[in-house]
């Protein structure tokens, strides 16, 4: 599921937004071991947090001056003095499937990632969600049984990107 960070680009004629951003994935959300359907009646296991982390990162750095990676969130005074403006806090839910019976890797697979945006005081700006879809065939992912599952993430992360660039929470 992790996607291929050069695919999560910024194009040359956006800027980037003027604010230093942190975001927090929690240790035990980065430990969360999901099982989703795969093809045949088979099932794969993935680490969708742990898997996505770098991609977060560098969607959030297309977008944003500076990004850290928090680990208390709940520290305001640690928030405040490091200069985040913008704490952001991922939820990741995901699903599969595969339209034939003798493929076991997951043919179609879904990215929702759902951002809460705070300001440093801890106030909710917004919250951005945005979907990634991924299809392979198995022509193609016989090299790769992760490809439906690195297209849907390389999708929902170019979708946040947008999406923040668009948030009201920006305007503020």
């Amino acid at each position: 599921m992790a996607p291929n960070l050069d695919a999560v680009q910024a194009t040359p004629e956006q800027k980037l937004v003027a604010k230093k951003v942190g975001y927090h994935i929690s240790a035990t959300s980065q430990t969360l071991e999901v099982t989703t359907p795969g093809g045949g009646g088979d099932k794969v296991r993935y680490f969708p947090y742990r898997d996505i982390d770098a991609g977060l990162y560098k969607a959030l750095g297309t977008v944003f001056r500076e990004v850290t990676k928090i680990k208390n969130p709940e520290d305001i005074a640690e928030v405040r003095a490091s200069g985040i403006q913008l704490l952001i806090t991922p939820e990741v839910t995901t699903n599969s499937s595969s339209e034939s019976a003798f493929t076991w890797p997951p043919t179609s697979f879904t990215v929702v990632l759902n951002c809460q945006v705070k300001d440093s005081q801890g106030k909710t700006l917004d919250t951005v969600r945005v979907e990634g879809s991924g299809k392979a065939e198995f022509a193609e992912f016989k090299t790769n049984f992760s490809l439906a599952a690195v297209r849907a993430s390389e999708d929902a992360l170019k979708k946040l990107a947008l999406a923040l660039r668009q948030s009201k929470a920006l305007a503020k």
